[in-house]
Order: C-alpha cells, then structure tokens, then sequence
C-alpha cells in the first residue's frame, strides 16, 4: 500500500532564486509535507539554492522544458511520480486522490487525472467515471499536469519524454500525447482517475498558439505517434475544427500545407 511519503512532486521551472512559488502553489496545505524535486533552468549567475530536508534541487544549465522531466525522471527516487509545472495550485486532499487510484487498482502504472482551470471549471471535457484505458482522444489530450506514474514502470521501461518536442523546442506541445502513447506501446497499463488535482488558470501553450502553426506542431506529433497514419489524424482536427468555425473553408489549403511542412520538418530535425 503506497503512502504520503511515497509521492514526489517533480516541478520543472526557470530562473527561480526563491521558493516563494511553492507558496502560490500550495495556498491548500503546507508544502513542508511534500517530498519535490525541482529542476530549475537558469544560468550559473542565478542559482537555487535548498536548505530544506523536502525539496531537492537540481541547477540545470540547458533548455527545453522535457530536458527538464526527463533530468527529473532520471534522479526521482520515490515511488509515485507527480508531473507538474511552477504555475499551478494543488487542490485540497489531491494526494488522497492519488493513494485512492494506486492503491485501489495495483495493476495499472499510471494515470491521468483531472485539472480546474482559473474559474474553477473543468479545463476539459473529462469521462464521468474511472476508465480502465485511455482511448486515443484522451491520449492526444493529455496534459502534463495531469499525470501521475509509478517510477518503477516508467524505469523499467526505459521511458522518456521526446526531447524534440515541448516548450523550448520547434515542436512547443504534444509531449505529453508522445509520452503516453509511447507508455501504451511498450505495455504499460495507463487509466483514468476521475479527481481533481490542481487548478492551472494560466492558458495552455495550444491556446496562445496560431491555428497555422497548431497544424504545423500536431503534423509532427501525429507523425511521432502513428506514422504514415498522421493525416488521418489531420483530417481529423480539421473536420472538427471547421465545424467549431476555428478554421474557414478557404483555409483548408493552407492548413495542409501546414501539415505537410510541420511533418517534412520533423523528419528531417531527427536525421541531423
């Protein structure tokens, strides 16, 4: 039976000289009753420095926001794996939530849980009731902030965040959709666990972007994830899309065209 202690937050940051985001953070609890670990990418001038017993830190001077999960997959040393960003607040009794999924259900190696946004409404549509798998929307719809796994599955396998992709990167979303679906292909067993973890009111990185570049991006991680399947799943985005009028008849072309080069550019950035 898993335990408090045996969760650790992982928390990619930047340029942090303070805790004082733990404290925004956990506006709920106290963080001093959490283990973190925390990868804080900054330059040698402009350290983090812990005296804390709870909360690791780890100065990392590259780039890129899943250099910074995969250097925090690498040291983690606790049992169950919260994936997170500095710009979040944990909801009251979240941890329960966790224990409650992977102590309820010991075969599963993950899952993907609920967040708010910042008018504390579902951020997403989200299933009503547990599910023993994702389907492959849910998948695609994933959030980082929304994952919890067993360190242990994700070791053995051998599993790791596309540093192609994320913030940071010219592919800058879908990393958590690759990761995922990368953990379904090599066997592990991810579900649904319908409980609220954080609130996130900041506006995910698919909202600030272009819709042409949104087709770009998704081009190359439909690609990652299905291969010669991708347009199929550009297809798809762009049915969906015209029927929520985000994209006009006359732009059709052009989102392909899109599409084309995002995939074009993707595979020629990984033959380098």
């Amino acid at each position: 039976m898993y335990q408090k202690s045996d969760i650790q937050i992982l928390i990619a940051t930047m340029n942090r000289s303070n805790f004082d985001f733990l404290d925004a953070m956990f506006v709920f609890s106290d963080f001093s009753n959490f283990d973190f670990l925390i990868i804080n990418q900054t330059s040698q001038d402009k350290q983090l420095i812990s005296n804390l017993e709870n909360v690791k830190v780890v100065n990392s001077f590259n780039t890129g926001l899943t250099k910074s999960r995969n250097l925090a997959i690498e040291l983690a040393t606790k049992s169950l794996l919260i994936f997170t960003d500095d710009d979040v607040v944990f909801q009251s009794g979240f941890e329960a939530h966790i224990l409650k999924a992977f102590n309820s259900d010991s075969k599963h190696d993950g899952f993907r849980f609920e967040f708010l946004n910042g008018k504390g409404n579902y951020a997403k549509k989200y299933p009503k009731h547990f599910e023993e798998k994702l389907s492959q929307f849910e998948i695609l719809n994933t959030s980082s902030v929304e994952l919890v796994f067993k360190r242990e599955s994700i070791n053995r396998v051998n599993l790791k965040f596309d540093e192609n992709f994320g913030l940071g990167t010219n592919f800058a979303m879908g990393e958590e959709a690759i990761f995922v679906a990368e953990a379904v292909k090599k066997g592990l067993n991810i579900g649904f666990f319908p409980e609220v973890l954080v609130a996130h009111a900041h506006v995910s990185t698919s909202q600030r972007t272009a819709v042409s570049m949104q087709y770009f991006i998704h081009s190359a991680v439909f690609y990652k994830i299905y291969g010669k399947m991708y347009l199929f799943w550009i297809a798809l985005k762009l049915f969906f899309d015209l029927k929520h009028r985000k994209v006009r008849f006359r732009e059709i072309f052009k989102m392909l065209n899109q599409s084309l080069k995002g995939k074009r550019a993707y595979v020629n950035h990984t033959r380098l």
